[in-house]
């Protein structure tokens, strides 16, 4: 081969490759431009100097802005709660030390504490320590309900005072109370109507839930006459000073030649007779039945004369709310103790000319709001029991021989329970 022939070869090859390379070329920058038609639209980058947007830190609170916080927290609990501290034991003392909230003190409320810390805990940047206590206190163990072993207790303001202006109000034999807590000797109990008070260890038997179960396992007496002897056998000595009153309710032992066996709270037994109460076949069965209003009326004209007591809500005197309570509860209604908590209760009924009877009657007294209640009978004419005349019946027509000026232009407004 000559060396015309070899460089012509030679060209021949670079030409080729020149060709393909080109070609090449062109495939890839035709597959660019497809590729680039395809894409979205770029978005705009940030150049590499610039710093990224980012959210300030929350500012720090101090110890005295976050108490002030969980105050109003409390305060807007306790205010949607529209709770009473006659029904609800609560102290509370929060405290703040480094952002950390302790709620000290004690309720007798679970879902009360339950709001109290959903709310203090939407409070930005705390920690919620848990000190607040939900009662029956630990140290009373497992017997925390008590039933009433005395005729009438009182239960008191305070410790050691239950007697005369610090009587709050009173419980029967065979009332059931669920026991608190317990402070100088004393218990603090509460009815089942909620109400608080404190009571003498001596007044009341103890139980666990088991044995409170087993004690009102059958069937149970409830007294029905205004009062009654509890003696040691039929026909036989009293037990006690002062006579079962009407609304006790005490299990049934035995029932023969016209007399009941009850048991007593605590151990032991007592005979009354048989046409003083009325047997029911369980705890449950008691209260129940709503009666009409004739019945509350008539119950309530039982007592006409009964002497005024304070904090009373029995046959031994009652209150102006302890008697409509009673009342009530003896026809199968379940009123609050007081008559601030009554007016808060049924529908309301705001002229006179509207009573119905059966009614409550509400009186503005001796403060601002519902400070006196009785029950309307009709015509004009209301039951109750006030300080200074015991159980009587008053009149708002002034026509009328008993009627009261002065609780006339007193009166607030009627409530209507029995519909």
């Amino acid at each position: 081969m000559n060396c015309c022939t070899n460089g012509r070869h030679r060209k021949h090859v670079r030409f080729r490759y020149l060709v393909l390379e080109r070609l090449l070329l062109l495939a890839f920058l035709g597959l660019v431009v497809l590729i680039a038609g395809c894409q979205p639209q770029a978005q705009q980058v940030t150049p590499p100097h610039s710093e990224p947007p980012h959210s300030e830190p929350a500012p720090a609170y101090s110890d005295d802005e976050i108490l002030a916080s969980v105050n109003s927290a409390i305060e807007d609990v306790l205010e949607e709660a529209n709770l009473c501290y006659r029904e609800t034991v609560l102290e509370i003392d929060p405290g703040v030390e480094d952002g950390t909230v302790a709620l000290t003190g004690k309720t007798s409320d679970e879902q009360l504490k339950q709001s109290l810390f959903d709310a203090i805990s939407q409070i930005p940047g705390i920690t919620v320590s848990d000190c607040l206590t939900v009662l029956p206190a630990p140290e009373l163990g497992d017997k925390t309900y008590g039933i009433v072993k005395q005729p009438v207790i009182n239960l008191g303001e305070a410790p050691g005072r239950s007697e005369g202006s610090s009587t709050v109000t009173q419980a029967r034999m065979g009332d059931i109370v669920r026991v608190l807590d317990q402070q100088d000797g004393w218990y603090l109990v509460q009815m089942q109507d909620n109400y608080l008070g404190w009571v003498s260890p001596a007044s009341i038997a103890l139980y666990d839930h088991d044995s409170l179960d087993t004690f009102w396992s059958g069937e149970v007496a409830l007294i029905t006459a205004k009062m009654t002897q509890a003696l040691d056998s039929p026909d036989g000595r009293l037990l006690f000073a002062r006579w079962l009153v009407q609304g006790s309710v005490l299990p049934v032992s035995s029932v023969d030649h016209g007399w009941i066996e009850l048991s007593l709270p605590g151990g032991g037994s007592t005979f009354v007779e048989a046409d003083s109460a009325m047997v029911f076949p369980d705890l449950d069965s008691v209260f129940v039945e709503q009666k009409t209003a004739a019945d509350v009326i008539e119950t309530a004209e039982l007592y006409l004369g009964l002497p005024y007591l304070w904090g009373g809500c029995t046959a031994y005197g009652f209150d102006c709310s302890g008697f409509t309570q009673f009342c009530f509860k003896m026809n199968g209604y379940h009123l609050r103790r007081d008559a601030d908590l009554q007016y808060e209760q049924g529908t309301p009924v705001k002229l006179i000319e509207e009573l119905e009877p059966g009614d409550l009657v509400f009186f503005e007294t001796y403060r601002p709001g519902p400070s006196h209640v009785g029950i309307y009978i009709g015509d004009y004419r209301y039951i109750h029991s006030g300080s200074s005349g015991g159980v009587a019946i008053n009149s708002f027509n002034p026509s009328h021989s008993d009627y009261s000026a002065s609780l006339h232009d007193k009166f607030l407004e009627g409530r209507r329970i029995i519909r």
